[in-house]
């Protein structure tokens, strides 16, 4: 946060001067006087004639910025709203906006008590303890306690699990215990270190939903939240209109309103932004282009909740079993030239599945540039050597022949699964490209018998909603992916499971079995960055690439106090202290 220092007035002091106010991070200081003033040569006071004291006005604070109205383009509409389950990124910010969780995630996507004041693991981390602030309020003016908390939880738990991580991960809680309008105790079926970043779920009035059916019921019905927006408006297809909520918390918001308006056609919505029509929109890759750089705009750009990925099938007898070969195919890759072409400059090559600029970004990406005469060694250490004369490598008479699977409905990922195999050629790899159809073929190979060798594929990592890659929940534990766990047995065994390439690593299993299973924020760290170690050194997967998310806002938007952060997906951490600059009174 920037510090502001502003000299607001001058007040007179007993100093005999004119000693500056300071108003600075909110607070106003009055600066040194300095060295007293001597004595008086004259004599004491009752030999001087009496003086005249001018009243002195009482100061004046900083003028607070007049808010305005942020008027907020966004591709889809909201036709259904479930606080907890965002369908699109619109709903994920009106819910953002209208109801707040235990915690909330900052910028670096950290989880930090929001309607908590604090929570405290017992020793085994079995249960945890939470206060929340007091005085929190209903946007119907009711008071929001520890009764609402097992409310939600209990509801939210009692609905069908399979539909998102959300609502299974909350199994965690076993019991919800209230102790006071404050204080509740959360039961644990075991040690679980994602939960706190679930607890961001959004809380709901117990007062006014104990008749309904949560898996059915439309909150647009009863939208009372207690985040510092309220619904003032809505037209179905058109718009949602959001009010300041008075009482919030963290106080009331500069801005008088936030009005969500649909616009699907990007084309216009920059035109809307261009002529002051929008002051603020997501827009797609080549639309952002024309904003930069543009001292009317400010941009910015977040790195989805998601990644692409080069997987490996690690069962025995396929080709890239051995590490060594897989070693060969990644010094073969210039990654750097291959996304930049594929994606047209969007894609960030993220160092593991963590979200690049997250807490847990905490591997870099490969730097290692193509070398492929270490390549050919690993080759010919593994035993795939290269005949006089030929072209494609040999391990006892069986040429290399691998089968690189790719959705054949998405441009870029077929583009570069081309440019991989390419390149795995001038090692003396054949792979052939699979273009697949996406729902009769490709989905095929996440699932028994796995029949692939190489899959181009990709995971959304949304908690929420099973369509999107939703950031209110984010946490980096990859423990699904790569886990010896989540791998299906056998043919008896149909869990559905996502180590999709089977690999299988003591090591790996144990930091990711630490890190889940710690509360303390620093010890998670240190084994989330083990672990992310191990599945850079063992190679299951090659990261390719995550998107960039344009985001661009009117030079008009300011933020009182600190700054406007849109390389974040929690660009609204700061709402409250959002103004557009000429409002009118």
């Amino acid at each position: 946060m920037q510090t502001v220092l502003t000299l607001v007035y001058h007040f007179r002091t007993r100093c005999g001067g004119w000693v500056p106010l300071l108003l600075i991070g909110g607070l106003l200081l009055l600066a040194s006087c300095g060295t007293p003033a001597p004595a008086n040569p004259e004599g004491p006071a009752a030999n001087r004639p009496p003086q005249v004291i001018t009243p002195t006005p009482p100061p004046t604070p900083t003028a607070r910025p007049v808010g305005g109205n942020l008027t907020l383009g966004v591709a889809d509409d909201v036709p259904i709203l479930r606080p907890w389950q965002p369908d699109n990124r619109t709903a994920e910010l009106i819910s953002t906006l209208m109801y707040p969780g235990l915690m909330r995630l900052d910028p670096q996507l950290r989880p930090q008590p929001d309607l908590a004041l604090n929570w405290t693991p017992t020793a085994d981390s079995q249960a945890l303890t939470v206060t929340l602030r007091s005085e929190l309020t209903w946007h119907d003016g009711q008071p929001l306690t520890a009764d609402d908390v097992r409310f939600t939880v209990e509801r939210l738990r009692a609905l069908p699990f399979t539909s998102t991580a959300l609502l299974a991960d909350l199994r965690y809680i076993s019991a919800v215990t209230v102790v006071d309008d404050t204080t509740l105790v959360l039961s644990l079926t075991e040690r679980f270190s994602p939960l706190i970043a679930y607890l961001a779920v959004p809380i709901l009035p117990a007062h006014l939903l104990q008749d309904k059916d949560l898996s059915t019921f439309n909150f647009w019905d009863l939208p009372i939240g207690a985040g510092p927006f309220q619904l003032e408006r809505r037209i179905p297809g058109q718009s949602v209109i959001l009010s300041r909520y008075a009482r919030y918390y963290r106080g009331a918001p500069l801005l008088t309103r936030v009005a969500f308006v649909v616009s699907p056609d990007t084309a216009t919505t920059a035109n809307a932004l261009k002529d002051g029509t929008l002051l603020m929109a997501e827009l797609d890759w080549q639309q952002s282009r024309a904003f930069a750089p543009d001292a009317a705009f400010q941009t910015g750009a977040y790195i989805e909740n998601g990644f692409y990925f080069l997987g490996f099938n690690l069962r025995e007898e396929r080709p890239f079993a051995d590490v060594r070969v897989r070693r060969a195919l990644a010094l073969a890759l210039d990654i750097p030239r291959l996304v930049e072409a594929s994606t047209d400059g969007q894609g960030v090559i993220p160092g593991s599945s963590a979200v690049p600029g997250s807490w847990a970004d905490l591997t870099p990406p490969r730097s290692v540039p193509p070398d492929l005469v270490t390549a050919r060694g690993l080759l010919a250490e593994a035993g795939w050597e290269l005949p006089a004369g030929a072209t494609i490598r040999q391990r006892d008479g069986v040429p290399f022949l691998a089968r690189l699977y790719v959705r054949g409905d998405d441009p870029r990922r077929v583009a570069l699964a081309q440019r991989i195999a390419e390149s795995a050629a001038a090692i003396g790899l054949q792979i052939t490209v699979e273009p697949a159809d996406f729902n009769t073929s490709f989905v095929a190979r996440y699932a028994p018998p796995y029949d692939f060798d190489l899959l181009l594929g990709s995971w959304l990592n949304g908690a929420g909603s099973p369509a999107m890659g939703d950031f209110r929940y984010y946490d980096p534990d990859d423990f699904d992916l790569f886990h010896s766990s989540q791998i299906n047995q056998s043919e008896l065994d149909t869990r559905i499971t996502r180590n999709v390439v089977g690999f299988r690593d003591v090591a790996y299993d144990q930091h990711a079995e630490r890190a889940r299973q710690t509360f303390d924020l620093n010890e998670r760290t240190i084994a989330q960055r083990e672990a992310q170690q191990r599945i850079a050194e063992q190679l299951p997967y090659l990261f390719l690439w995550a998107d960039r998310l344009p985001v661009v806002v009117s030079a008009k938007v300011q933020v009182q106090d600190d700054t406007l952060n849109l390389n974040t997906p929690m660009y609204f951490a700061n709402i409250e202290r959002w103004f557009v600059a000429d409002a009118a009174p």
